[in-house]
């Protein structure tokens, strides 16, 4: 055997082996479907939260996550410097752009420059704002980037990373109400609060309107939900993920089986109108909410199996946090977006901390499936145990680590899959020694 042909089966060994490992952590077989787990949980068809009482739960999970949902239909109509002062550094300290210190970041691959990072601190127009803002009132006409600062071109930790913008904040679906703050000082953004986060977005994006308009929106009366991982509405035009909601312009539906809707966009001269269309009743949406069970829940979550991984909402996709959030948003239940509040907005929580192994699979063994797992910077959704008592999730996942021969392998998962506990970080902890606490409600 020649030495090149060695080096190529040394070669296409290595590739196997790291491709196994990075399949291996994802459950393909019946395990990884909805009629498993919905199979295995026969009182899971309950209604575990009346409709009627889903408006008394939000308002507790506002408050718990200290009010980073925003009751956007009671917004004060005029806000002054230190809200806008508060509102804007909390943004830019989400990234750690509150600091004046150049971060070790890239942009267009190359380092990002002092002159780069002091203009965009700058562009926020903290040493500018006005005695009084009158606020303004918008919707958007698509799926939307939020940036925690003006600035439209990715900072990247790497110069040839392309997926994890840390300027990125999330995404809002098309049809969701904002109000406008300010502007930022190029007028290349403005400055919002949406329902889940603060941060900068392109005008362009927006359609303003007046206030009456924008509370039908802001406090919507009969609205469809979106069921489905991702659906244009109508077809081909706005971007929608599970959660979004869709304004119906007639409570009931039509002669020909169809929901009339209204959605806000823009004439050729840029002023606002509302567009209505009519789109099938299908599965991908629903009259209000679906019933709040856990079973539907389940279903919901493998809506999503096998989609891609999107840091803040990037690439269409969805992250760990946004991912629970849209499921949890489709049975009427509205978390916060990042991981942190999630974890202290359930109703019930345990904590991990502090346990054994053997403490913590005790605990979360008898959670009901849509329980939260929380781990720093990590949410999971629980599925249930299998026939061999393994406990199982699925959840929206970067990537994970292996160890071989001594050295430290990353695997880039960026997908939602299903998996168990046993999956390790760089310190080669696995998850379930990692977690913080599970809640649910």
């Amino acid at each position: 055997m020649n030495k090149q042909l060695i080096t190529w089966l040394v070669f296409a060994l290595m590739m196997f082996s790291a491709t196994a490992q990075a399949a291996g952590i994802a459950i393909q077989d019946n395990r990884a479907t909805a009629d498993y787990w919905t199979g295995k949980n026969k009182s899971g068809e309950a209604v575990f939260v009346a409709t009627t009482d889903l408006d008394m739960l939000n308002l507790q999970i506002r408050q718990k996550s200290a009010n980073t949902i925003v009751d956007l239909a009671s917004y004060p109509e005029k806000v002054y410097p230190q809200w806008m002062t508060n509102k804007i550094t909390a943004t830019m300290t989400l990234g750690g752009f509150d600091k004046p210190e150049l971060p070790t970041l890239f942009k267009n691959g190359s380092a990002l420059t002092e002159f780069s990072y002091t203009q965009a601190r700058k562009n926020c127009g903290l040493e500018a704002l006005p005695a009084v803002c009158e606020v303004r009132y918008a919707l958007t006409i698509d799926r939307t980037n939020i940036r925690l600062l003006p600035e439209e071109a990715g900072w990247f930790e790497s110069a040839d990373d392309t997926h994890y913008d840390q300027l990125q904040a999330t995404v809002i679906d098309p049809s969701e109400p904002v109000v406008v703050l300010i502007d930022s000082q190029d007028k290349e953004f403005v400055f919002v609060e949406s329902r889940t986060y603060a941060g900068w977005v392109k005008p362009s994006a927006l359609a303003f309107t007046d206030k009456a308009t924008w509370q039908k929106y802001a406090a919507p009366q009969n609205y469809l939900t979106v069921l489905a991982s991702r659906k244009t509405i109508p077809q081909g035009k706005a971007f929608y993920q599970m959660g979004g909601r869709v304004l119906l312009r007639a409570a009931d539906l039509q002669k020909d089986g169809s929901w009339a809707i209204t959605m806000p966009t823009l004439d050729a001269n840029g002023t606002f109108l509302e567009q209505g269309f009519n789109i099938p009743n299908d599965n991908a949406v629903v009259k209000g909410a679906l019933a709040c069970s856990e079973n539907n829940l389940i279903r919901q979550a493998f809506r999503f199996l096998g989609e891609g991984y999107g840091w803040g909402g990037l690439e269409k996709n969805v992250d760990c946090s946004s991912y629970v959030q849209d499921v949890y948003r489709s049975v009427g239940i509205e978390l916060p977006r990042d991981s942190s509040k999630q974890e202290k907005a359930m109703a019930r929580s345990i904590s991990l901390k502090n346990m054994t192994r053997d403490q913590r699979l005790e605990i979360i063994k008898k959670s009901k499936p849509g329980s939260l797992l929380f781990t720093a910077g990590h949410v999971m959704f629980y599925l249930g145990t299998d026939e061999n008592g393994e406990p199982l999730v699925i959840h929206a996942l970067s990537s994970y680590f292996t160890f071989e021969d001594g050295k430290t392998l990353k695997h880039y998962v960026r997908k939602i899959i299903v998996s168990d506990l046993h999956f390790q970080n760089k310190d080669k902890i696995e998850m379930i020694d990692r977690l913080t606490s599970v809640g649910n409600f």
